[in-house]
């Protein structure tokens, strides 16, 4: 996988979500997409996803637009035993966490473990 091999520099195990499960939890049960259509009539949705891709781009060395582009993501941070302590789901395409906001769940996460 050209992501674990050029990225991911872990001896850590990555999981590759063919059924898309993930999505689906973080879309409540259904796997939700954005419609091309009506993001493309909308100037100000369009206006903020060209900024969210620009950002994506000054950060991330390398990336692409192959892929499910159409389905809508987030990022869930999980303490040891499953419970979930943060969740971001995409509003629109190359809506990000804030990552301050994801450091904190993380450490949270942490200290509930390490005790």
């Amino acid at each position: 996988m050209e992501f674990s091999r050029d990225f991911w520099k872990s001896e850590e195990r990555l999981h590759l979500d063919e059924t898309k499960a993930f999505f689906r939890a973080v879309g409540g049960g259904v796997l939700k997409r954005s419609s091309l259509f009506l993001t493309l009539i909308n100037p100000v949705k369009m206006y903020k996803i060209v900024q969210n891709f620009k950002s994506i781009g000054e950060r991330t060395p390398r990336n692409n637009l192959t892929g499910e582009g159409l389905i809508m993501g987030g990022l869930m941070v999980f303490k040891e035993g499953g419970e979930i302590v943060y969740s971001h789901r995409e509003k629109e395409w190359g809506d990000c966490a804030p990552i301050e906001e994801v450091l904190e769940a993380a450490k949270a996460a942490n200290k509930t473990t390490a005790n």
